[in-house]
């Protein structure tokens, strides 16, 4: 794409230039300006950029539907601006416009773990932008715009908001031109946050506490009637305690902050006032309202990334079903212009929780877009030694905090995916120099054949046996490696010996140093299994399910080992244990999970931390490649040709599953002993029922013996 050219200048309010460190101000801020035109424009349109969070006005109306933008990036690398059509709001004579901006997460004022506020990008919001009317230029912003505080008198991206109707904002000031975030400035590719429902509260607890039913990620809106001056506090969390009281503290970043998820309103004394944050969003199920206003009404609002949904599952099996339900509205709580870890300590984009729930995501929804951006984002945080942090976007933080590379995988893992679902070969291309500066760095890391530092099998239930540090480390540079082959072969690239090489050299190290020698676990065996480190797979499958008999068919793993332990049993003929282990009623497994009735995975079986956590959500994938059998082959990427391999059992006798591939839908039905495959045109696929394979041509109906 080629890079525009702004004529517009980065403006900025300071009014205290002359400092080389001024105070930093919570408020969010206010630019205004006026411009005129000759005559109405058949066409107009606006170029903007408010770092961190906008939102745009003129001649007094909001402009479109989506929140929370500019999407989060590096900004010194990466900043990213929306365009509007605005053909009807602008008009002739004078017009005036508005833009309100706050810190997200550009300036973060308060202390965090992960140091945004130390980002080498902190300072002052600001904005960007221009206006074509008619394609011509017809406004920009430089320092003939005025600017200054709003009544949004405290906003921080974690914290929550202020807004004070009484509030003196003071004089406006000239705006002046600052030196801009130091990103390119590029149009934003991913798909906006957008408003996607209004809900009413279930019940309300001790009388100011309203239960929303389930977990969501947005804010509150409320209306009150009450005195000049009174103030709504909204407080957020997604537990309360067993007297019924609020509980979040278990979710603060800091026990010492003085506020987390909070937003106050302040009124204006008018008949009614109804108001909701504009800056943020938060995690919960709850919202404690603290006032001595009346409370007319409360309403939950919740939105997220505008992901397209491009598949579903659907059975006979009312849990199954639940769960589906369950992973798709975890994960999108937990989109926000990134794969989030919780929506609501953290909001990072971490790479081993977006690795692990990648191919259930790409069943689902279309993530391509989205993706791509989130793929740009670890190459931007890319150090020139290859290294790439756990969280992403980031700036200071999460280099060296020493997730390692099972975490680091997340590079190849989803460009992989994302290949394979839509068979584009530029995807592979755009982050092939990337991938190369990372196996020189992966490389380096490695001491005496094995990778030691990192993190292991994360979240695993309490006192389980599970796989050293050591064996997932070094299981992942064999995957990392085994990627970078087939990546490297299906473009020609010169690396692919090399990667082969490596690939066959890791794979000799980890069988010789873990086979036999490391103590049997559901993790070290499952991985053993599903990356094919093993010359033995009948000998270690009997060993897993072993291992799963002394579980007494229970889950014993973290995030890992569930991720490979359900795809592994149904791919070696054992599609009934895992359903049995599915079907488990105790701790720790996905029923245990759900049975808090919060709609949500959560962050560890215990349910301890976080309740809306997407670390768990691989088994969404277990759904469409096992129970329903859609398996891409690797040689016709695209679903081109897909191979389908249905199991069929008493846990799930009947189901429909669809995805929108990109020839069109795909389409696997099984009702009545029937199974009915709709494939979409001009694509085959290779069917495997009773041991026989059967390549279809086109849609088909074959009956189950």
């Amino acid at each position: 794409m080629e890079k525009k050219k702004w004529l517009a200048k980065w403006i900025e309010y300071n009014p205290a230039p002359q400092l080389i460190n001024p105070p930093a101000k919570n408020n969010a801020q206010v630019f205004y300006t006026t411009f005129n035109l000759k005559e109405n424009p058949k066409k107009a349109k606006i170029d903007i950029c408010g770092l961190g969070f906008y939102y745009l006005k003129i001649n007094g109306k909001e402009v479109g539907d989506e929140l929370l933008n500019p999407a989060f990036s590096a900004y010194d690398k990466t900043v990213f601006y929306n365009t509007y059509d605005v053909t009807g709001q602008v008009k002739a004579g004078v017009n005036t416009i508005e833009v309100n901006i706050g810190n997200g997460w550009f300036f973060e004022t308060k202390k965090s773990p992960w140091e945004f506020e130390h980002a080498t990008w902190h300072t002052r919001p600001q904005m960007i932008c221009e206006l074509f009317a008619d394609g011509v230029l017809a406004l920009k912003s430089d320092s003939s715009w005025t600017c200054g505080k709003s009544k949004t008198v405290f906003n921080s991206l974690r914290y929550g908001e202020t807004y004070d109707s009484t509030a003196e904002t003071g004089e406006h000031i000239k705006a002046s031109i600052s030196h801009g975030p130091g990103g390119i400035l590029k149009p934003q590719i991913c798909p906006p946050i957008k408003l996607f429902d209004v809900q009413e509260p279930v019940k309300v607890i001790n009388g100011n506490i309203y239960d929303f039913g389930k977990n969501l990620a947005g804010n509150v809106e409320i209306t009150v009637k009450g005195k000049r001056g009174s103030e709504a506090r909204i407080q957020y969390s997604e537990r309360i305690s067993e007297n019924g009281d609020l509980s979040y503290e278990y979710l603060l970043p800091d026990p010492k902050l003085d506020r987390f998820q909070c937003d106050t309103y302040v009124l204006a004394g008018e008949d009614r006032e109804t108001w909701h944050s504009k800056f943020g969003y938060n995690g919960f199920r709850y919202a404690q309202i603290t006032t001595d206003a009346e409370i007319v009404s409360v309403k939950a609002r919740n939105f997220h990334t505008a992901l397209q949904k491009a598949g579903d599952f659907k059975c006979d099996n009312a849990f199954i079903n639940q769960l589906q339900e369950a992973v798709v509205h975890t994960t999108l709580c937990n989109y926000h212009h990134i794969p989030t870890d919780c929506p609501h300590r953290e909001k990072n984009g971490w790479t081993g929780d977006a690795h692990l729930s990648c191919e259930q995501a790409l069943f689902n929804f279309d993530m391509k877009s989205a993706y791509i951006k989130w793929l740009d984002d670890i190459v931007d945080c890319q150090r020139p030694n290859g290294a790439i942090p756990c969280i992403a976007p980031t700036s200071i933080w999460g280099y060296n905090w020493g997730s390692g590379n099972a975490w680091d995988a997340a590079l190849f893992e989803i460009a992989w995916q994302t290949y394979l679902f839509y068979g584009d070969k530029s995807i592979l291309e755009r982050y092939l120099p990337a991938m190369r500066k990372y196996v020189s760095f992966l490389e380096s890391t490695c001491d005496n054949g094995i990778w030691r530092t990192g993190l292991g099998d994360w979240c695993a239930p309490k006192g389980a046996r599970t796989a050293s540090i050591e064996a997932i480390l070094t299981g992942y540079a064999y995957r990392i490696f085994d990627l970078y082959h087939k990546i490297t072969a299906v473009l020609g690239d010169k690396d692919r010996e090399f990667a082969a090489n490596r690939a066959s050299a890791v794979r000799k190290t980890f069988i010789s140093v873990f086979e036999d020698k490391e103590p049997d676990s559901q993790t070290l065996l499952a991985l053993q299994l599903y990356f094919g480190l093993t010359d033995s797979p009948d000998r270690i499958f009997e060993r897993l399910i072993k291992q799963i008999e002394l579980s007494n068919y229970r889950i014993n793993c973290g995030i890992f080992g569930v991720k490979y332990l359900f795809n592994v049993l149904s791919q070696h003929g054992r599609h009934d244990v895992a359903c049995k282990i599915l079907d488990g009623e105790d701790y720790p497994g996905y029923k245990n999970m759900l049975s808090s009735g919060n709609g949500t995975l959560c962050e560890d079986w215990e349910c301890s931390s976080s309740l809306n956590h997407h670390i768990y959500s691989s088994i969404g994938d277990w759904f469409y490649k096992s129970v329903a059998g859609i398996n891409i082959d690797e040689d016709n990427p695209g679903f081109k040709n897909t191979l389908i391999k249905p199991h069929i059992s008493d846990f799930c006798k009947n189901f429909e599953v669809w995805h929108d591939t990109p020839h069109g839908r795909l389409t696997v039905k099984l009702e009545n002993a029937k199974l009915h495959i709709t494939l979409p045109e001009n694509c085959t696929a290779d069917l495997t029922l009773n041991g026989s394979t059967e390549r279809l041509k086109s849609s088909k109906t074959v009956e189950i013996i």
